[in-house]
């Protein structure tokens, strides 16, 4: 994605960073599912497009979370807070808030899984080996670069000049 890394490998990060040490990283997987490719082909500048926008299920699987060593209610609390710090547009797209689903399978663990709908960028920058043909170029996945104005220089007129 062109993020450099996907929402999804994001919000996995942040949670196995957040609940470690209590789940190990070998106990947290995640994939994607029943995606949309959203076409888009907006010019981006410096010879960047976006071509479309990714927009899919994730799932986040935890095994062995240790419910009664870690308050749930935590976990519960981390999610949304990271998806609201995040500032990924998601009531602009109308992604559906996440699902939790806890399942108890022994008196020491449970099995977690969060399901949420995401969607990522897919931008692309010239590159002359890159894999991807596009609009007769070669173009690589990556993040389009953005320029930032560092200073402006800003001229007043004389009242009713043109």
């Amino acid at each position: 994605m062109s993020q450099t890394v996907s929402q999804l490998q994001q919000v996995t990060a942040f949670l196995l960073a957040s609940l470690t040490p209590y789940v190990k990283a070998n106990n947290i997987d995640a994939w994607q599912e029943r995606g949309t490719l959203i076409l888009s082909s907006e010019d981006l500048g410096q010879g960047g497009y976006q071509v479309a926008k990714w927009k899919h299920n994730a799932v986040i699987a935890i095994e062995q979370f240790p419910h009664t060593k870690f308050n749930a209610y935590n976990l519960l609390a981390m999610l949304p807070s990271f998806l609201l710090d995040s500032g990924w547009p998601r009531d602009e797209h109308g992604l559906a808030d996440p699902e939790l689903d806890i399942e108890v399978v022994s008196k020491d663990h449970a099995m977690v899984l969060i399901e949420l709908e995401l969607i990522d960028d897919i931008d692309l920058i010239p590159d002359d080996n890159g894999p991807v043909l596009f609009n007769g170029e070669r173009y690589r996945v990556s993040l389009v670069p953005v320029d930032y104005a560092e200073s402006v220089d800003l001229q007043t007129r004389p009242e009713g000049a043109l």
